[in-house]
């Protein structure tokens, strides 16, 4: 086995038959000019109904980098994403949506204060979301107001490209089920005095197919946050794995 890469970028794909072919090449196009980073690319393709997988399946020769992971069913999108970190060898860790709403320009913003010691985990943060309709926008400031209300945060963005130490990751246990995973690492980190650094970043709206977030998505959400919200309240709660 080849040396342990520096960072390791988890994708997870669901139903994205349109836009992952394009994603891979853009991501592809980034990483080059960087062979100081020693990366590799997890893809976690959830059991898609479309062509989503044979389309993958047709791109990924193209990258020698890349690692692809199955799932005969879908799971939903936790499962791909925890699959992805215990599958992933990298020294840290990075989230990327397969959808292009994120921009693998932006991905040095993440990296490097990481590689340089600025930061202990480095979170993207919308601070446009113009590609949102209404409803969609609305949702997401309920959100993330409910998030740092329950919390006593003062975090922008939960539940978008992030990038983590593998050591944050082996010494908590994630245990939502839901949407709220990114957010349980966030809170989680923050308990163990990990340095959250947060940066701007470009969220462009999708390019084809259709978001699978809606309302009962987000509901399970926000039960999870209640629940892990009486947890960190309690005499019980311990952000690290008890040994």
């Amino acid at each position: 086995m080849s040396a342990q890469p520096l960072i390791s970028f988890i994708v997870p794909v669901y139903r994205e038959e349109e836009n992952i072919a394009r994603m891979l090449c853009n991501l592809d196009g980034v990483l080059k000019p960087h062979p100081d980073w020693h990366y590799e690319v997890i893809i976690i393709e959830d059991g898609s109904p479309d062509g989503t997988r044979r389309v993958i399946e047709q791109e990924i020769g193209k990258y020698p980098y890349a690692q692809l992971i199955l799932h005969d069913k879908n799971q939903g999108y936790t499962a791909s994403l925890k699959d992805g970190i215990r599958a992933a060898r990298g020294k840290f860790l990075m989230y990327i949506g397969a959808d292009e709403e994120f921009d693998s320009s932006e991905l040095p913003a993440f990296v490097e204060p990481l590689r340089q010691g600025e930061a202990d985990l480095v979170l993207g943060v919308r601070w446009q979301r113009n590609a949102y309709q209404l409803f969609r926008f609305f949702l997401s400031v309920i959100y993330i107001f409910t998030l740092n209300y329950l919390f006593k945060m003062r975090i922008n963005d939960y539940n978008w490209s992030q990038a983590w130490p593998r050591e944050l990751l082996e010494r908590i246990e994630l245990k939502s089920g839901s949407l709220f995973v990114l957010p349980e690492i966030i809170i989680k980190a923050h308990d163990l005095g990990y340095r959250i650094k947060e940066v701007p970043s470009n969220h462009r709206g999708r390019q084809a197919g259709k978001s699978s977030v809606n309302v009962k998505i987000m509901g399970r959400a926000l039960r999870d946050a209640f629940l892990f919200a009486v947890l960190r309240n309690s005499k019980k709660y311990s952000p690290g794995k008890k040994q």
